[in-house]
């Protein structure tokens, strides 16, 4: 039994391995043709208000599903990092309070075509610490667009805070939430909460994993 036991663990081990290498390497195949396509979209998108209203309205459509596939492959490139081993973190002194606050000011739009409001409350001087810029960015984007997606039109409310120790973020929203049975699940790679629910933003389900 022994035998047959460790022989089921290094086969679901191996499986695993090829499993994180085929998704490492479909999303660094995809890059190339993303930046393309995305280059693409964004002229299409830029001279929009040249085109007649049925027009314009698909280029606004492709543009924000090419962003929305960006983003996707972007948490799938990251986590492929991770498992490969191959994740190193970038840090230097950033400002916080112009981080969240440019986060904030991008997803406003998002916030408004999703029924909600973003509200910021940050310390009117910088708040400097030690970061990882980029991913501390991808991070609270994560958490905001997920606030929007379960607002149920409800405001959301980001703060900044700091102590003569720490800087905190946090994203607030006022929607159904989250069960408490379903706690243990939040940070495990593609569960989602309530799957039967309407999406509308869509996302890998990698976010927080």
């Amino acid at each position: 039994m022994a035998d047959s036991l460790q022989r089921q663990i290094v086969r679901l081990e191996a499986l695993s391995q090829v499993q994180q290498q085929f998704v490492s390497d479909v999303s660094h195949e995809l890059r190339t043709p993303l930046t393309t396509v995305r280059m693409a979209a964004a002229l299409v998108h830029a001279a929009r208000q040249q085109l007649d209203p049925e027009s314009e309205r698909a280029a606004e459509l492709l543009y924000g599903q090419v962003e929305r596939f960006d983003r996707l492959l972007s948490d799938l490139l990251e986590i492929s990092r991770h498992d490969a081993g191959a994740a190193e973190l970038e840090v230097s002194m950033t400002d916080m309070r112009s981080l969240v606050t440019a986060v904030v000011d991008d997803l406003q739009d998002l916030a408004r075509d999703g029924g909600t409001t973003v509200r910021l409350t940050a310390p009117e001087q910088p708040v400097f610490i030690e970061v990882d810029g980029r991913r501390i960015s991808r991070i609270v984007r994560n958490l905001i667009v997920n606030a929007i997606e379960h607002a149920d039109g409800k405001p959301i409310d980001v703060t900044v805070a700091r102590s003569s120790e720490a800087v905190s973020v946090g994203v607030r929203d006022y929607g159904h939430g989250i069960d408490q049975s379903d706690w243990d699940n939040v940070f495990s790679r593609f569960w989602r909460a309530d799957p039967s629910r309407r999406r509308t933003l869509g996302g890998t389900g990698l976010g927080l994993a």
